[in-house]
Protein backbone atom coordinates (compact mmCIF):
# COMPACT_ATOMS: atom_id res chain seq x y z
CA UNK A 1 0.00 0.00 0.00
CA UNK A 2 1.40 3.58 -0.98
CA UNK A 3 2.06 6.15 1.73
CA UNK A 4 -0.87 8.53 -0.08
CA UNK A 5 -3.58 5.24 0.07
CA UNK A 6 -2.61 4.93 4.06
CA UNK A 7 -3.00 8.14 5.08
CA UNK A 8 -6.66 7.79 3.16
CA UNK A 9 -7.06 4.60 5.30
CA UNK A 10 -6.54 6.04 8.22
CA UNK A 11 -8.54 9.10 7.55
CA UNK A 12 -11.12 7.15 6.57
CA UNK A 13 -11.38 4.75 8.99
CA UNK A 14 -14.81 4.30 10.49
CA UNK A 15 -14.92 2.07 13.91
CA UNK A 16 -18.31 1.81 14.94
CA UNK A 17 -18.98 3.56 18.26
CA UNK A 18 -19.28 0.24 20.08
CA UNK A 19 -15.07 -0.05 19.18
CA UNK A 20 -14.46 3.51 19.32
CA UNK A 21 -15.87 3.83 22.91
CA UNK A 22 -13.98 2.18 25.03
CA UNK A 23 -14.26 2.15 28.64
CA UNK A 24 -11.84 4.69 29.32
CA UNK A 25 -13.22 7.97 27.44
CA UNK A 26 -14.25 11.48 27.81
CA UNK A 27 -17.34 11.20 29.26
CA UNK A 28 -16.36 12.52 32.63
CA UNK A 29 -14.36 16.03 31.32
CA UNK A 30 -17.14 16.83 28.52
CA UNK A 31 -19.66 16.88 31.17
CA UNK A 32 -17.44 19.15 33.71
CA UNK A 33 -16.88 21.38 30.54
CA UNK A 34 -20.65 21.50 30.35
CA UNK A 35 -21.30 22.56 33.76
CA UNK A 36 -18.11 25.26 33.52
CA UNK A 37 -20.02 26.68 30.38
CA UNK A 38 -22.78 27.07 31.93
CA UNK A 39 -21.32 29.21 34.69
CA UNK A 40 -19.78 31.68 31.67
CA UNK A 41 -22.70 32.07 30.01
CA UNK A 42 -25.24 32.79 33.59
CA UNK A 43 -22.07 35.41 34.36
CA UNK A 44 -23.21 37.64 31.80
CA UNK A 45 -27.21 38.11 32.90
CA UNK A 46 -26.23 37.41 36.64
CA UNK A 47 -23.72 39.77 36.99
CA UNK A 48 -23.86 42.23 34.16
CA UNK A 49 -27.39 42.16 33.39
CA UNK A 50 -26.32 41.60 30.10
CA UNK A 51 -27.90 38.67 27.30
CA UNK A 52 -27.09 35.68 27.96
CA UNK A 53 -23.12 34.77 26.57
CA UNK A 54 -23.43 33.72 23.03
CA UNK A 55 -27.22 34.95 22.72
CA UNK A 56 -26.13 37.65 20.08
CA UNK A 57 -23.49 36.21 18.06
CA UNK A 58 -25.99 33.22 17.45
CA UNK A 59 -29.14 36.13 16.16
CA UNK A 60 -31.09 34.87 18.83
CA UNK A 61 -30.89 31.29 17.92
CA UNK A 62 -28.76 29.56 21.13
CA UNK A 63 -26.70 30.44 23.93
CA UNK A 64 -23.67 28.76 25.78
CA UNK A 65 -25.89 28.30 28.45
CA UNK A 66 -28.57 26.17 26.51
CA UNK A 67 -25.99 24.74 24.15
CA UNK A 68 -24.26 23.22 27.66
CA UNK A 69 -27.47 21.70 28.98
CA UNK A 70 -28.17 20.11 25.31
CA UNK A 71 -25.11 18.42 25.95
CA UNK A 72 -25.99 17.16 29.09
CA UNK A 73 -28.69 15.47 26.98
CA UNK A 74 -27.11 14.05 24.59
CA UNK A 75 -24.55 12.34 26.84
CA UNK A 76 -27.73 11.39 29.34
CA UNK A 77 -29.68 9.95 26.26
CA UNK A 78 -26.43 7.62 25.32
CA UNK A 79 -25.85 6.92 29.16
CA UNK A 80 -29.02 6.56 30.76
CA UNK A 81 -30.13 4.06 27.37
CA UNK A 82 -27.59 1.70 28.16
CA UNK A 83 -28.26 1.82 31.98
CA UNK A 84 -32.24 1.16 31.06
CA UNK A 85 -31.21 -1.76 28.93
CA UNK A 86 -29.07 -3.39 31.73
CA UNK A 87 -30.73 -2.76 35.03
CA UNK A 88 -34.31 -3.63 36.09
CA UNK A 89 -36.97 -0.76 36.08
CA UNK A 90 -36.87 -0.88 39.63
CA UNK A 91 -33.35 -0.71 39.86
CA UNK A 92 -33.23 1.57 37.17
CA UNK A 93 -34.92 3.77 39.28
CA UNK A 94 -33.44 3.89 42.47
CA UNK A 95 -29.87 4.14 40.76
CA UNK A 96 -31.35 7.30 39.19
CA UNK A 97 -32.86 8.58 42.24
CA UNK A 98 -29.44 8.12 44.53
CA UNK A 99 -27.70 10.08 41.88
CA UNK A 100 -29.97 13.33 41.86
CA UNK A 101 -31.96 13.91 44.62
CA UNK A 102 -29.06 13.51 47.85
CA UNK A 103 -27.16 16.50 45.79
CA UNK A 104 -30.45 18.34 44.96
CA UNK A 105 -31.50 18.10 48.85
CA UNK A 106 -28.65 18.89 50.34
CA UNK A 107 -28.36 21.88 47.79
CA UNK A 108 -32.00 23.25 48.58
CA UNK A 109 -31.18 22.89 52.70
CA UNK A 110 -27.89 24.61 51.78
CA UNK A 111 -29.57 27.04 50.20
CA UNK A 112 -32.63 27.81 52.44
CA UNK A 113 -30.85 27.37 55.67
CA UNK A 114 -27.86 28.79 55.39
CA UNK A 115 -27.33 30.67 52.50
CA UNK A 116 -31.06 32.69 52.23
CA UNK A 117 -30.37 33.69 56.24
CA UNK A 118 -26.93 34.81 55.30
CA UNK A 119 -28.65 36.92 52.62
CA UNK A 120 -31.29 38.16 54.68
CA UNK A 121 -28.96 39.63 57.33
CA UNK A 122 -27.05 41.18 54.72
CA UNK A 123 -30.19 42.85 53.52
CA UNK A 124 -31.56 43.88 56.64
CA UNK A 125 -34.53 41.96 56.78
CA UNK A 126 -34.60 39.22 59.08
CA UNK A 127 -37.33 40.03 60.49
CA UNK A 128 -40.22 38.39 59.04
CA UNK A 129 -37.62 35.93 57.32
CA UNK A 130 -39.09 33.03 58.50
CA UNK A 131 -42.17 33.72 58.61
CA UNK A 132 -42.52 35.26 54.50
CA UNK A 133 -45.09 33.22 52.82
CA UNK A 134 -42.42 32.22 50.55
CA UNK A 135 -39.88 31.70 53.46
CA UNK A 136 -37.20 28.87 53.22
CA UNK A 137 -39.75 26.09 54.44
CA UNK A 138 -42.29 27.15 52.01
CA UNK A 139 -39.00 27.12 49.55
CA UNK A 140 -38.20 23.33 50.87
CA UNK A 141 -41.78 21.83 50.34
CA UNK A 142 -42.36 23.35 46.88
CA UNK A 143 -38.92 22.57 45.34
CA UNK A 144 -37.96 18.72 46.99
CA UNK A 145 -39.90 16.76 44.46
CA UNK A 146 -37.35 18.10 41.26
CA UNK A 147 -39.96 20.36 40.19
CA UNK A 148 -39.49 24.08 41.02
CA UNK A 149 -42.84 25.80 42.20
CA UNK A 150 -40.91 28.80 43.64
CA UNK A 151 -37.73 30.43 42.89
CA UNK A 152 -36.92 33.22 45.34
CA UNK A 153 -37.10 33.08 49.84
CA UNK A 154 -38.61 35.37 51.73
CA UNK A 155 -38.47 38.17 48.62
CA UNK A 156 -34.62 38.30 48.71
CA UNK A 157 -32.12 39.31 45.87
CA UNK A 158 -34.29 42.08 45.12
CA UNK A 159 -31.38 44.35 43.87
CA UNK A 160 -29.49 41.75 41.68
CA UNK A 161 -29.48 41.97 37.99
CA UNK A 162 -31.51 38.76 38.05
CA UNK A 163 -33.58 39.43 40.84
CA UNK A 164 -35.13 37.02 43.47
CA UNK A 165 -34.46 33.27 41.97
CA UNK A 166 -31.70 31.50 44.23
CA UNK A 167 -31.43 28.64 41.92
CA UNK A 168 -32.42 29.23 38.39
CA UNK A 169 -30.00 25.92 37.22
CA UNK A 170 -32.57 23.20 38.32
CA UNK A 171 -35.54 23.88 35.70
CA UNK A 172 -33.43 21.63 33.48
CA UNK A 173 -33.73 18.90 36.00
CA UNK A 174 -37.05 17.66 35.42
CA UNK A 175 -37.12 17.64 32.12
CA UNK A 176 -34.16 15.12 32.50
CA UNK A 177 -35.90 13.05 34.77
CA UNK A 178 -39.10 13.11 32.86
CA UNK A 179 -36.56 11.04 29.98
CA UNK A 180 -35.40 8.95 32.57
CA UNK A 181 -39.56 7.67 32.57
CA UNK A 182 -39.41 7.75 28.77
CA UNK A 183 -36.63 5.47 28.79
CA UNK A 184 -37.58 2.80 31.68
CA UNK A 185 -41.13 2.52 30.15
CA UNK A 186 -39.76 1.70 26.67
CA UNK A 187 -37.39 -0.79 28.65
CA UNK A 188 -40.27 -2.47 30.64
CA UNK A 189 -41.85 -3.02 27.41
CA UNK A 190 -39.17 -4.59 25.32
CA UNK A 191 -38.80 -1.35 23.02
CA UNK A 192 -35.41 -0.99 23.70
CA UNK A 193 -34.38 -4.36 23.05
CA UNK A 194 -36.69 -5.91 20.39
CA UNK A 195 -38.34 -2.14 18.22
CA UNK A 196 -35.25 -0.13 18.90
CA UNK A 197 -36.73 1.29 15.35
CA UNK A 198 -39.72 2.92 17.05
CA UNK A 199 -37.11 5.39 19.01
CA UNK A 200 -35.51 6.40 16.17
CA UNK A 201 -39.47 6.91 14.85
CA UNK A 202 -39.98 8.80 17.71
CA UNK A 203 -36.91 11.19 17.29
CA UNK A 204 -37.40 12.05 13.25
CA UNK A 205 -41.27 12.82 14.48
CA UNK A 206 -39.60 15.21 17.25
CA UNK A 207 -37.18 16.37 14.50
CA UNK A 208 -40.38 17.04 12.11
CA UNK A 209 -41.56 19.12 14.32
CA UNK A 210 -39.06 21.54 14.79
CA UNK A 211 -38.45 22.04 11.13
CA UNK A 212 -42.08 23.08 11.09
CA UNK A 213 -41.29 25.15 13.75
CA UNK A 214 -38.11 26.82 12.16
CA UNK A 215 -39.70 26.81 8.69
CA UNK A 216 -41.48 29.87 9.81
CA UNK A 217 -37.60 32.22 10.77
CA UNK A 218 -36.03 34.00 8.15
CA UNK A 219 -33.11 31.93 6.82
CA UNK A 220 -34.34 29.12 9.70
CA UNK A 221 -32.84 31.08 12.63
CA UNK A 222 -35.28 29.67 14.97
CA UNK A 223 -34.69 29.64 19.16
CA UNK A 224 -33.48 26.58 20.46
CA UNK A 225 -36.62 26.77 22.60
CA UNK A 226 -39.06 27.92 19.65
CA UNK A 227 -42.09 28.53 20.61
CA UNK A 228 -44.35 25.73 20.03
CA UNK A 229 -47.74 27.14 20.51
CA UNK A 230 -48.99 24.07 22.62
CA UNK A 231 -50.33 23.59 26.25
CA UNK A 232 -47.71 22.52 28.54
CA UNK A 233 -48.20 20.19 31.11
CA UNK A 234 -48.84 20.03 35.24
CA UNK A 235 -47.15 16.92 36.25
CA UNK A 236 -46.92 15.19 39.39
CA UNK A 237 -43.55 15.74 41.44
CA UNK A 238 -41.91 17.21 38.07
CA UNK A 239 -44.24 20.59 37.96
CA UNK A 240 -44.71 22.54 35.18
CA UNK A 241 -43.38 21.18 31.36
CA UNK A 242 -43.30 23.77 28.70
CA UNK A 243 -43.19 21.92 25.39
CA UNK A 244 -41.21 24.73 24.37
CA UNK A 245 -38.30 23.36 26.29
CA UNK A 246 -39.74 19.49 26.26
CA UNK A 247 -39.18 19.44 22.18
CA UNK A 248 -36.05 20.07 21.67
CA UNK A 249 -34.61 18.60 25.08
CA UNK A 250 -36.29 15.32 24.28
CA UNK A 251 -34.82 15.85 20.89
CA UNK A 252 -31.34 15.89 22.04
CA UNK A 253 -31.83 13.13 24.50
CA UNK A 254 -32.81 11.00 21.77
CA UNK A 255 -29.76 11.40 19.73
CA UNK A 256 -28.14 10.11 22.35
CA UNK A 257 -30.20 6.70 22.54
CA UNK A 258 -30.67 6.63 19.28
CA UNK A 259 -26.21 6.05 19.20
CA UNK A 260 -26.45 3.85 21.81
CA UNK A 261 -29.14 1.71 20.31
CA UNK A 262 -27.22 1.63 17.06
CA UNK A 263 -23.62 2.03 18.11
CA UNK A 264 -22.64 -1.07 16.29
CA UNK A 265 -23.30 0.57 12.91
CA UNK A 266 -22.90 4.38 13.71
CA UNK A 267 -19.28 5.51 12.48
CA UNK A 268 -16.94 7.05 14.43
CA UNK A 269 -14.83 8.82 11.51
CA UNK A 270 -12.24 11.70 12.39
CA UNK A 271 -13.44 14.02 9.20
CA UNK A 272 -17.23 13.47 10.31
CA UNK A 273 -15.94 14.79 13.46
CA UNK A 274 -14.13 17.31 12.41
CA UNK A 275 -17.34 18.30 9.96
CA UNK A 276 -19.76 18.08 12.92
CA UNK A 277 -17.53 20.98 14.60
CA UNK A 278 -17.85 23.33 11.15
CA UNK A 279 -21.14 22.74 10.94
CA UNK A 280 -21.97 23.32 14.47
CA UNK A 281 -20.26 26.49 14.95
CA UNK A 282 -21.31 28.02 11.35
CA UNK A 283 -24.85 27.48 11.99
CA UNK A 284 -24.74 28.68 14.76
CA UNK A 285 -23.74 31.67 13.75
CA UNK A 286 -25.44 32.19 10.29
CA UNK A 287 -29.40 30.27 10.61
CA UNK A 288 -29.81 27.10 10.93
CA UNK A 289 -28.55 25.89 14.44
CA UNK A 290 -31.82 24.09 15.40
CA UNK A 291 -32.06 21.97 12.85
CA UNK A 292 -28.63 21.00 11.84
CA UNK A 293 -26.48 22.62 14.57
CA UNK A 294 -27.95 20.84 17.28
CA UNK A 295 -27.72 17.50 15.42
CA UNK A 296 -24.01 18.25 14.39
CA UNK A 297 -23.27 19.01 18.28
CA UNK A 298 -24.46 15.80 18.96
CA UNK A 299 -22.42 13.75 17.18
CA UNK A 300 -19.04 15.92 17.94
CA UNK A 301 -19.87 14.97 21.64
CA UNK A 302 -19.98 11.58 20.79
CA UNK A 303 -16.85 11.82 18.76
CA UNK A 304 -14.72 13.68 21.08
CA UNK A 305 -15.78 10.78 24.12
CA UNK A 306 -14.10 8.43 21.81
CA UNK A 307 -11.43 10.68 20.95
CA UNK A 308 -10.59 12.05 23.60
CA UNK A 309 -6.57 12.06 24.99
CA UNK A 310 -5.46 9.08 27.31
CA UNK A 311 -4.89 11.24 30.41
CA UNK A 312 -7.84 13.36 30.13
CA UNK A 313 -10.14 9.90 30.30
CA UNK A 314 -9.49 10.09 33.92
CA UNK A 315 -11.17 13.08 34.86
CA UNK A 316 -14.55 12.57 36.75
CA UNK A 317 -13.32 8.67 37.06
CA UNK A 318 -12.90 8.44 40.62
CA UNK A 319 -14.26 12.34 41.53
CA UNK A 320 -17.29 13.47 39.55
CA UNK A 321 -17.57 17.29 39.92
CA UNK A 322 -20.28 18.25 37.04
CA UNK A 323 -23.27 17.84 38.89
CA UNK A 324 -22.15 19.87 42.16
CA UNK A 325 -21.23 22.28 39.73
CA UNK A 326 -24.17 22.48 37.89
CA UNK A 327 -26.26 23.04 41.04
CA UNK A 328 -24.67 25.25 43.06
CA UNK A 329 -23.48 27.47 40.99
CA UNK A 330 -26.58 29.45 40.15
CA UNK A 331 -26.78 30.58 44.37
CA UNK A 332 -23.15 31.18 44.21
CA UNK A 333 -23.11 33.66 41.34
CA UNK A 334 -26.14 35.21 42.76
CA UNK A 335 -24.35 35.81 46.13
CA UNK A 336 -21.50 37.11 44.46
CA UNK A 337 -23.39 39.60 42.48
CA UNK A 338 -24.60 41.04 45.52
CA UNK A 339 -21.70 40.74 47.88
CA UNK A 340 -20.76 43.12 44.23
CA UNK A 341 -17.96 40.80 42.89
CA UNK A 342 -19.85 41.50 39.79
CA UNK A 343 -18.53 45.13 39.80
CA UNK A 344 -14.93 44.09 39.17
CA UNK A 345 -15.58 42.77 35.56
CA UNK A 346 -16.90 39.62 34.08
CA UNK A 347 -13.74 37.96 34.32
CA UNK A 348 -12.87 38.69 38.03
CA UNK A 349 -16.79 37.34 38.72
CA UNK A 350 -16.56 34.35 36.46
CA UNK A 351 -13.32 33.41 37.98
CA UNK A 352 -14.42 33.39 41.40
CA UNK A 353 -18.06 31.59 40.38
CA UNK A 354 -15.99 28.98 38.95
CA UNK A 355 -13.80 28.90 42.25
CA UNK A 356 -16.63 28.66 44.67
CA UNK A 357 -18.56 26.38 42.50
CA UNK A 358 -15.75 23.77 42.16
CA UNK A 359 -15.18 23.82 45.85
CA UNK A 360 -19.13 23.49 46.46
CA UNK A 361 -19.57 20.52 44.36
CA UNK A 362 -16.14 19.08 45.40
CA UNK A 363 -17.78 18.82 49.19
CA UNK A 364 -20.86 17.81 47.77
CA UNK A 365 -19.65 15.02 46.06
CA UNK A 366 -17.27 13.65 48.97
CA UNK A 367 -20.17 14.56 51.86
CA UNK A 368 -23.51 13.42 49.81
CA UNK A 369 -23.05 12.12 46.50
CA UNK A 370 -20.62 9.44 46.90
CA UNK A 371 -21.68 7.77 50.03
CA UNK A 372 -25.16 8.22 48.25
CA UNK A 373 -23.92 5.67 45.50
CA UNK A 374 -22.62 3.47 47.70
CA UNK A 375 -26.31 2.59 48.01
CA UNK A 376 -26.70 1.52 44.69
CA UNK A 377 -26.64 -2.29 45.09
CA UNK A 378 -28.76 -2.02 48.11
CA UNK A 379 -30.89 -5.10 48.43
CA UNK A 380 -28.60 -7.12 46.18
CA UNK A 381 -27.13 -10.30 47.25
CA UNK A 382 -22.95 -10.31 46.67
CA UNK A 383 -22.03 -13.39 44.52
CA UNK A 384 -20.92 -15.96 46.92
CA UNK A 385 -16.61 -16.44 46.97
CA UNK A 386 -15.44 -18.98 45.06
CA UNK A 387 -13.95 -21.40 47.46
CA UNK A 388 -10.50 -22.48 45.97
CA UNK A 389 -10.53 -26.76 45.88
CA UNK A 390 -8.33 -28.38 48.72
CA UNK A 391 -5.01 -29.12 47.73
CA UNK A 392 -4.36 -32.80 47.05
CA UNK A 393 -2.05 -34.80 49.59
CA UNK A 394 1.17 -35.24 49.01
CA UNK A 395 2.36 -38.87 47.73
CA UNK A 396 4.57 -40.95 49.25
CA UNK A 397 7.76 -40.11 47.55
CA UNK A 398 7.51 -44.33 46.82
CA UNK A 399 4.43 -43.47 45.14
CA UNK A 400 5.82 -40.02 43.59
CA UNK A 401 8.60 -42.53 41.94
CA UNK A 402 6.54 -45.21 41.07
Amino acid sequence: MSHTARKRSVLTASPPLSEALGRKNGFGLLRLVLALAVIFAHAMPLGLGKADLGLLESRGQTNVGAIAVSGFFVLSGLLITRSGMRLSPARFLWNRAIRILPGLWACLLLTALVVAPVVAYHQGRLAGFWSHPEGPLAYLEANWSIGVSQWGISGLLDHVPHPTAFNGSVWSLAYEVLCYLLVVALAAVGVLRRARWAVAVMVLGLYAYMVHLASDFHLLRAPEYAPAGLTGWQLPFLGSISLDMFIPLTFMFGLGAVAELYKNRLPINDPAGVLAALVFLGTARYGGFTLFGLPAFAYLLIWLACRMPGPLTKVGTKVDLSYGVYIYAFPIQQCLALWGVNKHGYWTYTAASVALSVVAAFCSWHAVEKPALKLKDLGLRKPPRQQQPPAAPARPLSQASA
